[in-house]
């Protein structure tokens, strides 16, 4: 390795590995080390990768100094930005701490900055998505009692909307798949959601079909739809403002 050379430490698409990789690029001193999430970017010539193993307790320890020694909304923006899909997250983020710890809270406020600008940004974009699904999400009822949801954000927001509906469906059983990622919020009643990786869409489709409850409830609305519906005003535009076509994908009624 030569001596000019970065040392660049490659961690998974998480929170927790992004914030693992920070704290071990901190160790090895700021002025010649990049954080870069594992995801088939292409490699520069002048720096050294090295793989880091996602460590909880280590993430939590700098969840917890961003928290106490920066500011709770600097935490928050970290975080949120730590679930976008945007390239270079994991650097932004680095640098975005590495000013935030001689600035203080203050940094927040830096958008001039570079850094602070496209941390904003991402936080800003997984924030906004989060919110439109916490209100677009269609969750089916199966036979067995499970209410099932698939999405297919750009932003890994499963964390976010576990924690909202950990709150409004607390005492259901439930489950939200992002079908992107193979990525999966479950809920058992009256606990904590768990994140899963690795559960695919037909894992989720050989659960079991949809109750005839559910069955009812779909045509029930497929009829109120119909007939409501005056053709006159009929506005493509405007729906698509409120609801743009990605959001879509799951929430027609299937025929079961």
């Amino acid at each position: 390795m030569n001596s000019t050379d970065t040392i660049t430490l490659l961690c998974e698409d998480t929170v927790d590995g992004i914030f693992t990789a920070i704290y071990k690029a901190w160790e090895l001193g700021t002025g010649h080390t990049a954080v870069q999430v594992e995801d088939g970017t292409s490699m520069s010539l002048f720096s050294t990768y090295r793989k880091v193993d996602t460590d909880s307790d280590i993430a939590f320890r700098v969840a917890r100094s961003v928290s106490r020694k920066i500011s709770e909304e600097a935490y928050g923006m970290i975080y949120n930005a730590a679930l976008s899909d945007r390239p270079g997250k994991a650097q932004y983020i680095y640098k975005f701490l590495q000013k935030g710890f001689k600035a203080g809270s203050d940094i927040v406020n830096y958008l001039q900055d570079d850094d602070v600008r496209n941390v904003y940004e991402m936080s800003r974009f997984v924030w906004r998505e989060s919110h439109k699904y916490m209100g677009f999400v269609r969750f089916e009822e199966l036979e067995s009692g499970i209410l099932c949801s698939r999405i297919n954000p750009r932003s890994n927001v499963i964390p976010l909307l576990a924690e909202h509906f950990n709150d409004r469906l607390n005492q259901e059983n439930w489950m939200i798949l992002d079908t992107n990622r193979d990525f999966a919020a479950v809920h058992k009643k009256g606990e904590e959601a768990l994140l899963i990786k690795g559960v695919t869409e037909e894992q989720l489709s050989s659960m079991g079909k949809l109750s005839e409850r559910e069955k009812e409830f779909q045509s029930l609305w497929d009829c109120f739809y119909h007939t409501i519906a005056i053709s006159e005003r009929k506005n493509d535009r405007q729906q698509m403002l409120m609801m743009p076509k990605r959001y879509r994908k799951y929430m027609k009624a299937e025929n079961n």
